[in-house]
């Protein structure tokens, strides 16, 4: 009896053991991305050439001989730093006189003043009368206006002292020489040509078929063939209207930095991210995709719960291959779980763990 209870006990546990392992449910555990959108962009490349924004032409303000140009033609200079130096003999002249105008000014108002005080007394004794006492006192006033005139003008030629002098209004170069030594000049005579180094800017060449890709206020990338082994950062100041020739647009840039190396006319280019596709794409791994009955398959995950979900199968269109990355045109969308390794081992409708 006791052998027999043995056997069927053991039978009993086996019989349940393999129930138990048959109804189990095995979830796959699986690799996966999540779809995100890319952009089609591509750094594309134009040229075309530097430019001062303000190429000024400096001049005096007053006539006389040129007496010095200091810097050469193409040197750097720093803000405030003398370029050019007139000799003004009419200038001198000038002075000379305000001087002369105010000194005499002064002696009239003392005479006057004198005068004046000589009268106020006769007056206070009755010697003379009101209008004699307030002549002397007008005479007076107007000798001591004479002076506040005669200082101002003397001022204001002091203040011309500085036009004899050209000084560079910013930091820049010396482009180009108009004016020579010992020649004389007219207020306004173009003495040199004087560029800043504080308003370079690019103008690029785009091709008609890019035009459209680029706006205002879009960055760029400046390289200048003069200048190896560096790069400016710029912006998109303005786009013509119209092309030249039909071919293509030119594009204003300016630069963020300025250097005293960049020189006006020097050749350049400028490099932009151009998105040729006004919409983004949607690329996942080649390895993803599967072909079932001449369609392609891509499996998503869905209904995922505690890092567990089911999986759904999706017919979808491709497009280009990018690399290891394959374009999908339809079947699935931005967010979606993508199944990325083993998609041969799977079916729809399978409960499958997150990786």
């Amino acid at each position: 009896m006791k052998k027999i209870f043995i056997i069927t006990a053991f039978l009993s546990i086996f019989i349940f053991s393999g129930c138990t392992n048959k109804n189990e449910e095995v979830i796959r555990p699986v690799e996966y991305i999540i779809v995100q959108k890319e952009s089609d962009i591509a750094n594309k490349t134009f040229f075309g050439y530097l430019k001062s924004a303000s190429l000024t032409d400096l001049s005096f303000q007053i006539e006389g001989v040129l007496k010095k140009i200091y810097p050469l033609e193409g040197q750097s200079v720093k803000r405030g730093q003398i370029i050019a130096l007139l000799d003004a003999p009419l200038y001198k002249i000038q002075v000379q006189e305000a001087k002369y105008n105010l000194s005499n000014a002064q002696i009239q108002y003392q005479n006057a003043k004198n005068y004046f005080e000589r009268i106020q007394k006769l007056h206070a004794a009755g010697g003379i009368s009101d209008n004699d006492m307030d002549n002397a006192r007008t005479k007076m006033e107007s000798a001591n206006y004479q002076i506040q005139s005669a200082r101002e003008r003397l001022n204001y030629i002091a203040y011309q002292a500085g036009y004899e002098k050209i000084l560079a209004p910013t930091d820049g170069t010396l482009v180009t020489k108009i004016a020579s030594e010992q020649q004389y000049l007219k207020p306004g005579d173009v003495v040199v040509k004087f560029q800043s180094n504080q308003d370079i800017e690019a103008y690029i060449y785009v091709a008609q078929n890019y035009i459209n890709f680029i706006k205002r206020g879009q960055k760029a990338k400046i390289s200048v063939d003069a200048i190896k082994n560096k790069s400016y950062d710029s912006y998109v100041k303005e786009i013509s209207e119209t092309s030249l020739e039909g071919t293509s647009y030119r594009v204003k840039l300016k630069l963020y930095g300025q250097s005293p190396e960049l020189k006006d006319g020097m050749s350049a280019s400028a490099v932009f991210k151009i998105e040729e596709n006004q919409q983004s794409k949607i690329y996942i791994p080649i390895n993803s995709l599967l072909e079932e009955d001449g369609k392609k398959i891509v499996f998503t995950i869905e209904n995922i719960e505690e890092s567990t979900g089911t999986i759904k199968k999706n017919i979808v269109t491709t497009g280009e291959i990018k690399g290891d990355n394959i374009n999908i045109i339809s079947g699935i969308k931005t967010g979606d779980y993508i199944v990325t390794k083993g998609v041969g081992e799977i079916s729809e409708g399978q409960k499958v763990r997150l990786k």
